[in-house]
């Protein structure tokens, strides 16, 4: 199964609160995923709210206690440290101002400037205090080349064109004067481990404290990572020793919605299916590919957590309710609210069967 799509138990607590949602909506209600579109909260949904559909049944329920499952390690090695520490001293360099040269490429030149069409100022022309890096690419050609070779107090007017094929249909092809006030000029450099940089990124004060800091904070990650794939193991391996006759309305209906979903999820930034899912090194084939056996797997999922605890007499308690609703960040109420008790208890139960898996297992 490639990497991404991971039709695993977060995948599918998240998906029960979208289609476990009662199958009556009122007039006027709004819909699971027009709640998603609204917040942006796409964890919580994989399209529209079905009506429910019966999954179908475990024919035979394997072996789900004693389960022998090995934890990832934790332990993170001096690459991965120094990789991290690396990381964070790129994406926080050291500016540096200048005060005894001109500007170069590569520069900051922190500019005032007013964009002008036949001498009156245009909207989204004007701004004080704009670090622009030369070089960057930015502005509109011209601009950053014509700021190259200026110092700290220099005043220039620039004489450009827009493209012809700008954004702004009354900018596009017109030609426009930039006046440009350079306040000050800083050289980017690398940032190096020191205690200086510590100090200026942290509380801490020396590089020992900062990189014990780090280590504990990537150790807790991992640890975090490592619950989360133990969980996963555990409740793929029951799923795995049982059998099960899946109805393929309810594949069907699991699928649609997830495809629903992220294809509503790329077309927010203005992208196409195909065209972001080529970002992970698929075609549009492979993904619903593997975003149908997430579904079939996410049924099965569904159909175990009923059995075990049917089997094993698990109950849904207050306290269960309260987990979920601070998973998502709400209160219970809230989130009963905007996707039904069911959809709320059947998460909470997922919950449930997982830690008694996880309790009963042969953790190595």
């Amino acid at each position: 199964m490639r990497k991404f799509v991971r039709p695993l138990l977060c995948g599918m607590m998240a998906m029960a609160l979208v289609t476990g949602c009662s199958k009556k909506q009122e007039a006027g209600e709004t819909t699971a995923k027009e709640k998603v579109e609204e917040t942006s909260e796409g964890d919580l949904a994989a399209g529209e709210q079905a009506a429910e559909i019966d999954l179908g049944e475990v024919t035979s329920l394997g072996e789900y206690k004693g389960l022998e499952i090995t934890r990832m390690s934790t332990e993170v090695s001096d690459e991965e440290l120094d990789a991290r520490i690396q990381s964070i001293l790129d994406a926080n360099p050291e500016y540096v101002a200048i005060t005894d040269r001109a500007a170069e490429n590569g520069d900051i030149v922190d500019i005032d400037y007013v964009g002008m069409k036949d001498g009156v100022a245009f909207d989204g022309g004007t701004a004080q205090g704009y670090k622009l890096e030369l070089g960057s690419h930015s502005f509109i050609d011209g601009f950053e080349e014509g700021l190259i070779g200026v110092k700290p107090g220099d005043e220039k007017s620039l004489n450009l064109t827009f493209p012809e094929q700008y954004h702004s249909e009354e900018l596009a092809g017109q030609e426009v004067v930039f006046d440009v006030t350079v306040n000050g000029i800083e050289e980017k450099k690398d940032a190096v481990l020191d205690d200086s940089f510590v100090q200026r990124m942290s509380d801490f004060s020396t590089v020992d404290e900062f990189k014990a800091d780090t280590l504990a904070d990537m150790q807790e990650e991992k640890g975090q990572q490592a619950d989360q794939q133990l969980e996963n193991d555990i409740f793929l391996a029951a799923v795995e020793n049982s059998e099960f006759e899946l109805n393929q309305e309810a594949v069907d209906n699991q699928y649609n919605n997830q495809l629903s979903y992220y294809s509503s999820m790329v077309s927010m930034y203005g992208m196409e299916l195909a065209d972001y899912v080529s970002m992970f090194g698929m075609t549009e084939e492979q993904f619903q590919e593997d975003l149908l056996k997430s579904a079939e797997i996410s049924i099965k999922q569904q159909l175990l957590v009923k059995a075990i605890a049917e089997k094993e007499g698990l109950q849904v308690e207050e306290a269960d309710r309260e987990l979920v609703a601070e998973q998502y960040g709400m209160d219970v109420k809230t989130l009963q609210d905007t996707y039904g008790e069911e959809a709320v208890d059947t998460t909470a139960m997922m919950y449930n069967v997982v830690n008694f898996l996880k309790d009963n297992a042969n953790i190595k």
